[in-house]
């Protein structure tokens, strides 16, 4: 989706921490801690980064609300406050790069507008609600001004890095051959459909179809739409074969359903809003890659957007590797940033591994206490091999002789893409992917089942000799005291067990004459026990409990579980193959590439468990008390002299 200026202008930190460093925290302003210059309120000053300091009020401000403090105590918190310390001097270092950029009062303004305007508040009229919504924020409107003026200045900084930057004709080739995926023409299919108004039509309908009547037929008869066209999806007027049709011709649940199948074959009856739909698919046409020559404008331009990714990247990586940090003796920060891993002459460390570990969404969403030894005993190391395996992509991404443009990572996945385009597939593969996993293309059985039962064996048996005469079910179920009970279409596990058991898993049904149901054996279910009581002397005694029965027969028109033809699900099993055989492409070289490419881990053993990572000052902070130094008085002046520079 593009961004216009106006937007960008809206959004500029989001997009500018997006593009600079794939941060996984936004200094965004929904706490309310607006400090200005109290520094009494901002607290002690827990770290510089080129002679700027950031206190206590911000470090909370980062911290608060975030994964930051999900975990507040061993090897994990002392993860998180490493890469909170990384991310503070990230961000300051972008910061203060962009700080000679000049903004006007006007481009303020316009900033100002293009927000309100944004959230329904422009004009005078609303300038009260304006400001209650900067106030529920924390920002009066100076601060709020104040903002949007550093967030303008950091744009203007990304412009100027990266907004004359073209991209060429071979690094536009490079992009498109690593990214087939993004430029693939919709999966389609071959399809006709019946539109009825009710379920039980259509329920009936499609116990027709499984038995081998006509779709083209049953629409031409029943359907409320294509009629005209025998359920041809995709026909014109006066067409009755169907035509190539995406998931538009169908209503969403009915798309889902049928491209679901990912090859010929018969969906359940699905309720629409305009009514309920059978499809059946003759062929699935699976995405393709399109053409370069087709999408090259768009390709030019999702690499010129990689590319300038890649050179923010750069540019950050550059500046933070460059800042001067000190730690007050105060402060309760600190940054020890090990190597852990080194390939080729490139090292891994700590600080990269925390990074990637706690962007993960699945893990900061199971971040807490209780998972903490989880993630560093079981995830953490398996991160480790990623990012090895992406360093070795990069580094062997300039032997591959292609143009490739983005951040490491990006470079890295391309590389991945492009050794795997060409794998081809073969019918051995295919054939062999099919016998393996039978079990995935197994339709299950079905039945139409309709239950009639009875209080005594004398009677069930004669309804069950008149319907193998011919008789109506209804007729011959009422002439022997029988009651009807209509179950419809179901799966197995969906009746009671003794007659699901009866159903699906036995023979004990005889085929009705010129019909394709069948009835079975006088069912005798058990239904409980009743007591009774006898007359002895006089006295009434408890007899033994005498067991309840009940005589069941079932009329059913029975599907038994079959396995789709390979033939129907081809595509959908050449698609599988070919992701296993690129994959196996892309292992191979990796492996090839650890042969020419020194790879070496190292053991970091942490530390014993500290104190739980706390900022000084912050109960009293948020309590809004005066104290700010978060420890007891002492008659021992303050040591306000910086610590050493940290050592990465």
């Amino acid at each position: 989706m593009k961004i216009s200026k106006r937007a960008r202008t809206i959004i500029l930190w989001c997009v500018a921490i997006g593009l600079l460093a794939g941060m996984i925290i936004q200094f965004t302003p929904t706490l309310g801690l607006n400090f200005g210059g109290q520094e009494a309120l901002r607290g002690t000053v827990q770290m510089t980064v080129n002679g700027v300091e950031i206190r206590e009020a911000e470090v909370l401000q980062a911290q608060q609300g975030t994964l930051f403090n999900a975990v507040t105590e061993g090897p994990v918190a002392r993860q998180l406050q490493r890469l909170l310390v990384d991310e503070l001097v990230r961000d300051q270092v972008v910061r203060q790069a962009a700080a000679p950029m000049r903004v006007t009062n006007g481009e303020v303004n316009d900033a100002v507008n293009a927000f309100r305007e944004s959230r329904g508040l422009s004009g005078r009229a609303n300038d009260s609600n304006y400001l209650n919504l900067l106030r529920s924020a924390g920002y009066s409107d100076q601060t709020f001004r104040e903002r949007l003026r550093e967030d303008l200045k950091l744009q203007k900084w990304v412009d100027s890095i990266a907004g004359s930057l073209t991209v060429s004709d071979a690094e536009v080739e490079a992009y498109y051959l690593s990214h087939l995926s993004d430029y693939q023409s919709e999966e389609r299919v071959l399809a006709r459909q019946i539109v009825v108004a009710d379920q039980a039509t259509a329920e009936s309908l499609r116990a027709q179809l499984v038995d081998g009547a006509s779709l083209a037929d049953l629409a031409a008869e029943h359907s409320v739409e294509l009629a005209d066209r025998r359920g041809a999806v995709g026909a014109q007027q006066g067409e009755t074969e169907p035509r190539p049709v995406g998931r538009a011709a169908f209503p969403t649940a009915v798309a889902n359903a049928a491209f679901a199948l990912r090859g010929a074959g018969l969906t359940e009856v699905i309720q629409a809003p305009d009514g309920f739909y059978i499809v059946q698919v003759e062929e699935y046409l699976p995405a393709q890659p399109r053409p370069l020559d087709e999408v090259r404008s768009q390709v030019a331009e999702d690499a010129l957007e990689a590319k300038k990714q890649g050179v923010l990247e750069a540019e950050v990586t550059r500046l933070r590797e460059s800042a001067v940090v000190t730690f007050p003796s105060t402060s309760a920060l600190s940054f020890v940033n090990e190597t852990v891993a080194q390939v080729g002459g490139t090292e891994i460390t700590e600080v990269e591994l925390d990074r990637a570990t706690y962007s993960n969404s699945m893990i900061q969403q199971a971040l807490s206490p209780d998972t903490a030894e989880l993630i560093v005993e079981l995830f953490r190391p398996a991160i480790l091999q990623q990012l090895i395996d992406t360093e070795l992509a990069y580094q062997g991404a300039s032997t591959l002789g292609v143009d490739f443009v983005g951040t490491r990572a990006a470079v890295a996945q391309s590389a991945l893409n492009y050794v795997a385009r060409d794998v081809e597939v073969t019918d051995e593969q295919v054939q062999q992917y099919y016998e393996q996993n039978r079990v995935a293309f197994t339709i299950s059985a079905e039945a139409v089942v309709t239950e009639v039962g009875f209080a005594d064996a004398q009677s069930a048996s004669a309804f069950r000799t008149a319907v193998l005469g011919g008789a109506d079910v209804a007729a011959a179920a009422a002439e022997n005291g029988g009651e009807v009970t209509e179950h419809g279409r179901v799966l197995p596990g969906e009746l009671e067990n003794d007659i699901d058991t009866a159903v699906f898993r036995t023979e004990a049904f005889e085929a009705i004459p010129g019909s394709a149901a069948a009835v079975s054996d006088v069912l005798v279910l058990e239904t409980g026990t009743a007591e009774t009581t006898d007359e002895v002397e006089g006295e009434a005694e408890q007899a033994e409990p005498v067991v309840v029965e009940r005589y069941v027969v079932v009329v059913a028109e029975r599907t038994p579980e079959r396995v789709r033809p390979l033939a129907d699900v081809r595509s959908q099993i050449e698609n599988a193959v070919r992701a296993q055989n690129r994959q196996r492409a892309q292992e191979e070289w990796l492996a090839s590439l650890r042969d020419q490419i020194e790879v070496r881990e190292f053991v970091i053993v942490d530390i014993a468990d500290q104190v739980p990572f706390t900022v000084p000052g912050v109960d009293d902070l948020l309590d809004g008390g005066d104290a700010v130094g978060g420890e007891e008085a002492s008659d021992e002046p303050a040591a306000d002299e910086p610590a050493a520079e940290e050592g990465e």
